[in-house]
């Protein structure tokens, strides 16, 4: 995987009053912690973290240039949590994990579904269960997305957390759910039984009406 670069800006305030100076000046405030780093502060431009975000989708790794001092190593990090405006729907904070390259780590990876389900050619309907699973594995070896191909799949039929292997990866579950499934479409169900429901009482109808008779 390749790893992104990213200019963030050292601070040494905060509070909401700041907060708020940074991102009228087109900034928002970001943290970094981990298990081996001390807590650190910093700005960072929002478009830039938003370009970041487009093109690794919150998976890649990140190399902090920390007030211009350039790419660290040291400095290697991943997206562990983003806050958003609830109205405008814009970044306002972001928080990045500090990783080492020899060290596993945890991390939330979208799911990407691939191949034409054999029961959906059937009339059938493609759920998605799981948009994303949580993996752990060593930072250089962070997917992009996890391809499920999901083509052999027939009415009924389903795939579940482990069936999937992707090398050096490992999934964390504590339970065998399922990822996607196949499922008739409720529609057809529902008119079916109905159909059913009208032709038995039609038949009920008949046989109370020849008793009468007799």
């Amino acid at each position: 995987m390749a790893i992104a670069e990213l200019a963030v800006e050292t601070r040494t305030e905060n509070g909401k009053g700041y907060a708020r100076k940074l991102r009228n000046g087109g900034k928002i405030p970001a943290v970094r912690y981990g298990k081996q780093c001390p807590v650190s502060m910093y700005a960072v431009d929002r478009s830039a973290m938003d370009k970041l975000l487009l093109e690794g989708g919150g998976t890649s790794l990140v190399a902090l240039d920390v007030d211009g001092a350039g790419q660290n190593d040291e400095m290697l990090s991943i997206v562990k949590d983003m806050q958003r405006d609830p109205v405008s729907g814009k970044l306002i904070h972001v928080d990045f994990y500090g990783v080492r390259y020899g060290e596993p780590i945890l991390v939330e990876v979208p799911l990407v579904f691939e191949g034409k389900a054999v029961g959906v050619l059937e009339g059938g309907l493609l759920q998605p269960v799981r948009r994303s699973l949580e993996i752990k594995c060593l930072p250089r070896q962070i997917p992009e997305n996890i391809v499920v191909d999901v083509s052999a799949l027939a009415i009924g039929d389903a795939i579940h957390v482990n069936d999937l292997e992707v090398e050096g990866v490992e999934f964390i579950a504590t339970a065998n759910f399922t990822i996607v499934t196949v499922q008739t479409i409720a529609g057809e169900e529902e008119v079916a039984v109905d159909e059913e429901d009208e032709l038995e009482g039609e038949l009920e109808g008949e046989g109370e009406g020849e008793t009468a008779a007799e």
